[in-house]
């Protein structure tokens, strides 16, 4: 199945999944990034993880609630990459997601490395300029507005 040297029936070497089906490709798209050589793969294999308070529809920052949009972050040295997913399976979702302050400052931006809504086309040549602004609030917090479609993920640093 996995096309290893072993195989039933002269299928060594072989394997069985469709390359072009849609799961594979963000499947595929996921483990390019994590297996990256540098810091960002390095940041998902070996940073502290990090739980990101969000703020949906303008309410106080908070761990999220069912339904909205949960955050973290894995964070090594001067570099996080930061996940978020969308929990809710039939509705689009926006937040304000909380980020590292100090390996953002003022003016900085954080581009996206993959979105589960991408294109087949986007997913195997991913875009390298798709980003968003990071927000210094008056508290000291810094923040990245994400916006997903139902069960929607992304991947950004």
């Amino acid at each position: 199945m996995f096309g290893g040297a072993f195989g039933a029936f002269q299928t060594a070497d072989c394997h069985f999944f469709n390359i072009d089906h849609p799961t594979y490709l963000r499947i595929a798209a996921i483990a390019r990034i994590r297996n990256r050589h540098d810091k960002i793969g390095k940041a998902l294999r070996r940073g502290h993880h990090y739980l990101r308070e969000t703020s949906f529809h303008n309410s106080p920052f908070s761990i999220p609630g069912q339904g909205e949009l949960v955050a973290w972050s894995q964070v090594l040295f001067d570099t996080e990459v930061l996940m978020v997913l969308n929990t809710n399976g039939l509705e689009n979702r926006r937040a304000e997601v909380t980020v590292d302050t100090y390996t953002h400052p003022q003016d900085s931006s954080m581009t996206f490395l993959y979105k589960s809504d991408w294109s087949n086309a986007d997913l195997r040549n991913p875009r390298q300029n798709q980003t968003v602004a990071v927000q210094h609030h008056d508290d000291g917090r810094a923040t990245v507005e994400i916006d997903l479609p139902p069960s929607g993920m992304a991947i950004l640093a």
